[in-house]
């Protein structure tokens, strides 16, 4: 059923796409000011996970399965990642809170939907290869581990890229967290709220589809 409404799913969230693009040229065209720039963006980025569901889901041969499953959990953290940008929201620009409340949420809930779109479609195929509690529990490890990617991204400023270019010392920064978790209390809360709450909203999404 997932895979049948592709068609009309994936336009329908390019035009979400386009409307947060088109409030936040509407703002820089009022203010003359680029403060949330930086949004547009990491939706881009939010529509790189979705594109590789949509190979996993398409693909045949287990070892590009397993490339293009590789390349979704490293990209997923980049579309859930957009909720921290609420933390940019405060007046700015002498121009209306309600206008960039609206628009910051209208990132966060796009970038969401990418993600959990992206991870029922995997989920799907998952469950066509394993049995569905091994897809689930894969499932429920992507969460968390997209958890901790968010919490790369917003507090050590790493990017998906860093895992290529910089393997070293992002592994040393994870070791060192395991080694001594009672020093890093934030890795800790942020990992498993953003984990939780990411499984539960996948949960809640596929509530939404029916049976096939």
């Amino acid at each position: 059923m997932l895979q049948k409404r592709l068609h009309a799913i994936i336009p329908r969230l390019a035009l979400l796409t386009g409307f947060c693009f088109f409030i936040e040229v509407v703002r820089i065209m009022i203010t003359f000011n680029i403060n949330y720039i930086f949004l547009p963006w990491n939706l881009i980025l939010a529509w790189i996970p979705l594109w590789m569901a949509v190979r996993i889901s398409e693909e045949s041969q287990p070892v590009k399965q397993i490339l293009y499953l590789l390349a979704w959990l490293l990209f997923f953290p980049n579309a859930p990642y957009i909720i921290t940008d609420l933390l940019h929201l405060k007046p700015r620009d002498n121009f209306p809170f309600w206008y960039d409340s609206l628009l910051l949420f209208a990132y966060a809930f796009t970038g969401l939907t990418l993600g959990i779109f992206s991870a029922l479609l995997v989920f799907k195929k998952l469950k066509a290869l394993f049995t569905q509690w091994q897809a689930r529990a894969f499932i429920l490890m992507a969460m968390m581990i997209s958890g901790y990617g968010i919490y790369l991204g917003r507090f050590l400023r790493y990017n998906s890229w860093d895992i290529l270019s910089d393997p070293f010392q992002i592994t040393g920064d994870t070791l060192n967290r395991l080694i001594h978790p009672m020093s890093y209390p934030r890795t800790y809360g942020v990992t498993l709220m953003a984990g939780v709450l990411l499984m539960l909203v996948f949960s809640v999404f596929e509530s939404f589809i029916p049976a096939e």
